[in-house]
């Protein structure tokens, strides 16, 4: 299936307004993936491709087992953009998944200032970047991210590295802005080389 790479939906939503609708859902104790879906709408790609990776670049990225759910959601997003689809599709064991509402919450109050912050640096900018065929490979590199996700948790603070570079790459698809997707790029090379380092010093410390 085809469709297009960027949807009105996406483009007329800053970062403030997806964290207003966040906030909507998380009076919920308990809300669950779906609720998100159904409040950001799910043709718009790039707003929900920057909430889980949102949530997992915050303080909430401490709930077990949730950066390896984000992960999952990231990736599955990811190639269906890269595939053309007009509408997000997530499985129902995803969907139905239960988040904390309260704690979600209180990640979006720590984030919020630096938030508004990015969002009034953004600005369309190496627009070019974000047009097929260029914008393909930043789709795919965000399936690698979420897909990373998982084994990164088994390491504190990595898959928030990752995170962020999804969040980047989101945000700047999201505002037109190319140099803000090439800050994430930057921010995955970065978080990837951390890894790596990091495990090799945990793998020699077991077998060393």
């Amino acid at each position: 299936m085809t469709g297009p790479d960027k949807t009105d939906s996406d483009a007329n939503n800053e970062i403030g307004e997806i964290v207003d609708q966040l906030r909507e859902v998380d009076q919920k104790k308990t809300p669950s993936v779906q609720d998100f879906v159904e409040e950001l709408g799910s043709a718009s790609f790039g707003a929900m491709l920057l909430v889980p990776s949102l949530i997992v670049a915050s303080p909430a990225s401490g709930i077990p087992g949730l950066p390896t759910v984000a992960g999952l959601i990231i990736a599955l997003i990811s190639i269906q953009m890269v595939f053309g689809r007009d509408h997000v599709w997530l499985p129902d064991w995803i969907m139905r998944r239960k988040l904390d509402g309260d704690r979600l919450n209180r990640a979006l109050d720590v984030m919020r200032r630096p938030l508004d912050w990015i969002d009034h640096l953004t600005r369309p900018r190496l627009t070019w970047l974000l047009r097929r065929p260029t914008l393909v490979p930043l789709q795919l590199l965000c399936v690698f991210c979420g897909l990373a996700m998982p084994v990164m948790e088994m390491l504190p603070l990595t898959a928030s590295i990752a995170a962020v570079a999804v969040f980047l790459i989101a945000l700047g698809i999201i505002a037109d802005d190319g140099l803000l997707a090439l800050a994430g790029v930057g921010v995955a090379l970065a978080g990837g080389a951390t890894f790596l380092k990091l495990a090799g010093s945990v793998l020699s410390g077991l077998f060393g």
